[in-house]
Formats: structure tokens, C-alpha cells, sequence
């Protein structure tokens, strides 16, 4: 039986709010990964509670009370490694997809690149023009690898000079649905898996954390010398671990960013038959030096 520790567990309303908290506690599931419906027993203070496992959320998963002492009334629980207060939202589901740069993942600004981490708001970053544009928010988001969607979340590495020549000049780790600008389209990353130069990581980091800058518009940064999209707004911020952090900057109406004029391909099937051909070839001369 698989055990992990989680630092909190939150009992959420209809909406998926937190209104308690319980602290040290320790979740057993039966393996290390989970589906809806499958069991999930806490151990907690010499007592034994059961759950049913619904969705990943967040850097941890929401999961039914089914069975228990009265301690904790029945219903819907959110299990984290993050502190939360009283009234944060619970991340979407593990339908919801996230739209990051991983931890590491070099940002271009007019000092020089920077990690996307080590950015704040204020901050200026360079646009794939060259314009220096300040950040508004940095968005954050942890991700618990055993309770995540796989397809959804798991970071694609793109191979230093998979794109082209130098581009990336390193390894670049994005989230699938993150997009670059390629031959004029917006192409997500899990559209360009090719299970050489470009892969889904297999086994991530047990957690690993996600992070998306938001600049005034949708616009395009260099990452790793390659231009990744920035936020813009069809994702939703309440997805974001730190979202309440601009709830309290810019209030809960969220300003809109507009997107860019470019056609966005999600799929391998969308991809134009040049740009498929391109990175083909590119891929089978990586394969062969």
C-alpha cells in the first residue's frame, strides 16, 4: 500500500470552497496512481476515515468522504500540499488543463534570461520583438505527479535544436497545452510530440510546479531563445495555486488579454504539412548525429 503525507486537508462546500481545514495528516492509497471511485483510506489521530477519489486538484486531489467518525462530516475534501485559508477556490478538475513554463525554464529580459521563477511583478521580460514589457502576474501552480492527468499535465520537453538550429538552446520543459509560435501558428506542445526530440516526461518529479506570466496583452516571450505564448484569459486563473494573491492585487474581475492572431493547432492532425515535414526532418537528423 502506497502512503503519502500531505500538510493539509480541507473540507470544501458545493462549490468547491474551502470551509475548514484539519492539519498532519496521512492519506493511504492502494497505488500510486488513482482513478474516480477508487479508495483512499486517512489514518489520523488513531481513527480511520474512507474516501472515494474524484479528481486531481492542485498539488494534491479531491476525494468524497464516505465513511468515518463524526469528526469529519461527510462530503467533498480537498488534500494539498499548500496552505490555504478559509475561502480559496479549489483548483479545477483533471479535465482542466494548465497552460506553464516549468520551474528553470529561462525567460528572456533586457538583464539577461532569468528563470521563470525568480520573476515578479513589475518585472520587465522581452517579447519576441524585442520590446521590454512589464509582468502583471505570475501565476504558479504545483502539480502532484501520482494524482495528476497524465496527457493534460505531465511536462513535454522540447530537445535543445529540435525546432531549428539552437531553438531551443536548451531543453525547454512546457506544460501540453502551452503554445509556440511556429512558422506563424500557435502550436501547443503536445502537438508536437514525436517520441525523439520531443517527448512527454514519462516519470516527473513526484511534484513539480508550473508557472505563467501574464503580461497587459497575449503576446509572445522568449523561452529558451523560443517564442512561448503568455497568459491569456480563456484559461482560467482560479486554476492557479497563487490565485489568490490577485484577487487581492486587481480584484476578482479579471482583466481581459484578448489572443493573438494566429491560428492555434492542438493536435498532431492540425499540423500544416510544412511544418510537419520540417520538424520530421529535423528530428531524424538529431536521431543520426
Amino acid at each position: 500500500m502506497a502512503t503519502h503525507s500531505f500538510l493539509s486537508l480541507y473540507q470544501l462546500d458545493g462549490a468547491g470552497v474551502v470551509v475548514g481545514s484539519a492539519t498532519s495528516i496521512v492519506a493511504e492509497s492502494v497505488d500510486a496512481t488513482l482513478s474516480p471511485g477508487d479508495e483512499v483510506t486517512m489514518e489520523r489521530s488513531g481513527s480511520s476515515f474512507v474516501f472515494e477519489f474524484k479528481h486531481a486538484s492542485g498539488d494534491g486531489f479531491v476525494a468524497t468522504l464516505v465513511s468515518g467518525s463524526n469528526s469529519f462530516p461527510l462530503g467533498d475534501y480537498w488534500f494539498s500540499d499548500t496552505a490555504y485559508g478559509n475561502g480559496t477556490v479549489a483548483p479545477d478538475d483533471g479535465d482542466s488543463y494548465v497552460l506553464c513554463f516549468l520551474e528553470g525554464t529561462l525567460i528572456a529580459t533586457p538583464a539577461g534570461e532569468r528563470p521563470v521563477e525568480s520573476l515578479a511583478i513589475g518585472d520587465a521580460v522581452l517579447d519576441a520583438e524585442g520590446r521590454a514589457l512589464p509582468v502583471r502576474w505570475l501565476g504558479q501552480r504545483t502539480v502532484a505527479s501520482r494524482f495528476a492527468d497524465r496527457a493534460g499535465s505531465f511536462p513535454i520537453r522540447i530537445g535543445a535544436g529540435a525546432l531549428g538550429e539552437a531553438l531551443p538552446r536548451r531543453d525547454l520543459y512546457l506544460s501540453p497545452a502551452h503554445a509556440l509560435l511556429l512558422d506563424g501558428v500557435l502550436v501547443q506542445a503536445g502537438a508536437l510530440v514525436n517520441g525523439s526530440s520531443i517527448r512527454q516526461l514519462a516519470r516527473p518529479p513526484e511534484r513539480f510546479t508550473y508557472f505563467h506570466i501574464e503580461l497587459a496583452g497575449h503576446a509572445l516571450v522568449l523561452a529558451e531563445g523560443a517564442a512561448a505564448e503568455t497568459f491569456v484569459d480563456n484559461a482560467a486563473r482560479s486554476r492557479f495555486d497563487n490565485h489568490a494573491d490577485y484577487v487581492a492585487l486587481y480584484g476578482e474581475a479579471a482583466a481581459a488579454t484578448g489572443e493573438l492572431a494566429a491560428p492555434r493547432v492542438r493536435s498532431p492532425r492540425q499540423l500544416p504539412a510544412a511544418l510537419r515535414d520540417r520538424l520530421a526532418a529535423r528530428a531524424a537528423m538529431l536521431d543520426a548525429a
